[in-house]
């Protein structure tokens, strides 16, 4: 009785090692994607970030994308600083990644990709971002909501040809099943044993 105990909790230890695994990896490529993002000046940045986070959302959903946003700010912040780690920015991050979770996570359209990447260029980049630099920095809030315009259409557009194409090549190589092999590999061995 106890075999099928520790054989139990050693699938979800190791369940929860590859789902951490993977979540570090993931937080570690938003890292190095955002070394090579473009600032054309202060206001404007256009960058690649999202994939790691869609990726995460599209596989762990909410939780696993807002883990990896935040992670990657924090993280980011202290390896290559670019300012100082401000929390509200990071909560906006970890919001990002929610919010890409809630759409894309395990059933996803064009439509749902749409949405997503509107509420978080739309709303959170064009509007709650501005906030936080306001209240940080001091710097006119109109300003600054009518400096990201191109920031926000260069990332809508390039948010809304990437994702689709991603999450499609991710659905063709069934990259969740890639994942949970150990689960389903170790549920049969248990079934044997018994």
């Amino acid at each position: 009785m106890s075999k099928n105990r520790s054989s139990g909790s050693g699938v979800n230890i190791r369940q929860t090692t590859v789902h951490l695994t993977v979540l570090g990896i993931l937080t570690a490529l938003c890292i190095v994607i955002a070394m090579f993002t473009i600032r054309p000046n202060d206001s404007i940045k256009i960058s690649l970030t999202f994939i790691p986070v869609v990726i995460a959302a599209y596989i762990y959903g909410p939780a696993g994308a807002g883990t990896v946003a935040g992670l990657a700010d924090v993280i980011g912040c202290i390896i290559k600083p670019h300012g100082m780690i401000y929390p509200p920015i990071t909560l906006t991050e970890i919001a990002v990644g929610i919010v890409f979770g809630f759409f894309l996570y395990k059933k996803w359209s064009f439509l749902r990709v749409i949405f997503a990447s509107g509420i978080t260029q739309l709303i959170i980049s064009a509007f709650v971002t501005p906030l936080w630099l306001y209240f940080l920095y001091g710097m006119n809030y109109t300003t600054l909501l009518f400096t990201r315009i191109p920031q926000i259409a260069i990332m809508f557009t390039i948010e809304i040809i990437v994702i689709p194409v991603m999450l499609k090549t991710m659905d063709r190589i069934n990259v969740r099943r890639l994942i949970s092999v150990g689960r389903r590999a170790d549920s049969k061995k248990r079934k044997k044993e018994k």
